[in-house]
């Protein structure tokens, strides 16, 4: 072969190193691009409920005098309609079910009770009801405690003798937190949750709500846990497992004539995935009669105008927090289960 030849042949092999050099590179950018719009096309991936608890019992509901079927419902929230679940925000298809930690009295369940008597100035031994339940007394005042949940109602009978002011509402709240704080029972998921304050007057030897703060003898403070961003609702809308009856101020416990702490711990690592009803299906269980009446209104015709999800906490223990649709209206509150029926045992 001449020099010539092996000059053309250098240059052919080089014509094709470039030519094949490009055409790959471009197949490769080419590649990349339709992956990438290729996985940007992919249907989302729909997550599983993994229902670990198996079917849950219905949502332990206080009983209400009147059925939710009892009226007529229109939609008037600000969008016109009902929120879409998977679509809207916090109406995700799927909701956690948490467990809920039982306690049982232990060797110091007794010695703790007493130390909790204490500090309400009741010196006395304990008059023990039974096995899990004391009662201190003494004098005006009466402690009941739960030995096993550490639970506990304390009331005082104590005259008001004259008005005087009372604290604004965030520091009723606070000293509230703090008295709690005090007494060894404040829990932390407590400082993000709702808040509630009814101002109360006297009226012979009982109290009833007033919007006066002029004429209010004391006041209802209420504190709710909270959990994923979602407001913990009780049997009563507006009073919470954890309240006090306050006169003045709640910074000093000899100025509280109520005191009831209801807590039971919620494992946040502990849960359980479920499918949740339509908005839409919520509201055909409202009007079946499948949910509850909180705040009963005065006229049968009830105008919703907020529906949003939270979780029902009971007064009484029960092993599961569940999600609740909570429907809103004019002196209007009901709450209808979440979870698919397919996932709930029907009610015996």
């Amino acid at each position: 072969m001449t020099l010539t030849q092996v000059a053309i042949f250098t240059k052919q092999i080089i014509a094709i190193s470039a030519f094949t050099l490009i055409l790959g590179t471009i197949s490769f950018v080419g590649y990349k691009i339709w992956y990438v719009h290729y996985l940007a096309n992919l249907p989302p991936v729909e997550e599983k409920p993994d229902i670990k608890f198996g079917n849950l019992p219905l949502p332990d509901f206080p009983q209400s005098d009147v059925s939710t079927s009892n009226f007529s419902y229109s939609i008037d929230t600000t969008t016109g309609g009902l929120p879409k679940t998977g679509i809207d925000a916090g109406f995700n298809k799927l909701a956690k079910v948490y467990f809920v930690t039982k306690t049982f009295a232990g060797l110091l369940s007794a010695e703790k009770s007493q130390s909790l008597a204490e500090k309400f100035d009741i010196l006395t031994n304990p008059q023990i009801l039974s096995e899990t339940h004391y009662q201190f007394t003494e004098g005006d005042k009466i402690l009941n405690i739960d030995l096993d949940t550490g639970n506990f109602i304390y009331t005082k009978q104590a005259t008001i003798s004259a008005r005087e002011n009372l604290d604004n509402d965030n520091q009723l709240v606070l000293d509230f937190e703090k008295i709690l704080n005090n007494l060894g029972i404040f829990q932390s998921d407590l400082t993000k949750g709702r808040t509630k304050v009814v101002l109360l007057k006297r009226e012979g030897n009982s109290f009833t709500p007033t919007a006066l703060r002029s004429e209010a003898d004391a006041a209802q403070i209420s504190l709710w846990q909270t959990l994923d961003d979602k407001s913990i609702f009780t049997p009563q809308y507006d009073t919470s497992l954890i309240s006090t009856t306050v006169y003045k101020s709640a910074n000093n416990l000899q100025n509280y004539l109520s005191l009831k702490f209801t807590y039971y711990p919620i494992d946040t690592s502990t849960f359980a995935t479920y499918p949740i009803k339509s908005a839409d299906e919520a509201l055909s269980d409202l009007k079946s009669g499948k949910g509850v009446v909180i705040i009963k209104p005065p006229k049968p015709n009830v105008s919703v105008i907020s529906v949003y999800l939270g979780y029902f906490l009971s007064q009484n223990y029960s092993p599961y927090l569940q999600p609740i649709f909570v429907f809103e209206g004019p002196e209007f509150v009901a709450y209808v289960p979440a979870i698919t029926e397919q996932f709930q045992t029907p009610a015996r």
